[in-house]
């Protein structure tokens, strides 16, 4: 799996963008990769956006009427996914991750490609602050399940603090087009250690 041009080892990474242009030119490849390859794409997006989101797809080759009809494509609103019910829980934005992996398994798909916009953890939801938490401990489902997921933050939207909390839950960061492995990436095992030494 390539994303950028560089192949990953591990599977949760965090995209950082200026702009919606930006974003889609740098993914495109990932995106195309996994399509072209006959694998699932699930995105989760803005729901007053999915529009825009199939149109940006559509301009870089993706055949979305035809992805979505054979179920190789689904495009979600983050209200039937992070903000399912009106408020983030963890546990079942978790549970729905797996459950995706495992019927598209079933369907046939070798991977699931994932691709979700995180500005709904900007919004006032319940639970929606504690979205860190979760970029933390979903790296642990993601090494299981074998499948990769990219978490896209727009930084005309996200602070500095919230930025430097991002990078210390994913272990590859894609800063200005390119891919790094991540530094300032902490491992869930040794936040615990340090948790518990603050």
């Amino acid at each position: 799996m390539t994303i950028a041009g560089r192949k990953l080892q591990h599977f949760h990474i965090a995209a950082f963008f200026r702009s919606r242009e930006e974003e889609y030119e740098v993914l495109g490849s990932y995106i195309r990769e996994g399509i072209d390859a006959g694998e699932k794409a699930i995105h989760i997006c803005d729901p007053l956006l999915k529009h825009d989101h199939l149109q940006h797809l559509e301009r870089m080759g993706v055949p979305t009427g035809d992805c979505m009809r054979t179920g190789q494509l689904e495009v979600m609103g983050w209200n039937e996914a992070y903000l399912k019910e009106g408020r983030f829980d963890g546990d079942s934005m978790m549970a729905l991750l797996e459950e995706a992996v495992m019927t598209s398994r079933a369907e046939g798909f070798s991977r699931v490609r994932m691709m979700g916009h995180m500005e709904w953890a900007l919004e006032e939801r319940p639970g929606a602050a504690r979205f860190i938490d979760y970029e933390f401990r979903v790296n642990h489902l993601l090494n299981r399940l074998q499948q990769p997921a990219i978490c896209v933050y727009d930084l005309n939207r996200f602070n500095g603090t919230s930025v430097m909390d991002v990078l210390r839950a994913h272990p590859y960061a894609l800063v200005d087009g390119v891919v790094r492995e991540n530094p300032y990436y902490v491992p869930p095992e040794e936040l615990s250690t340090r948790d518990r030494r603050s």
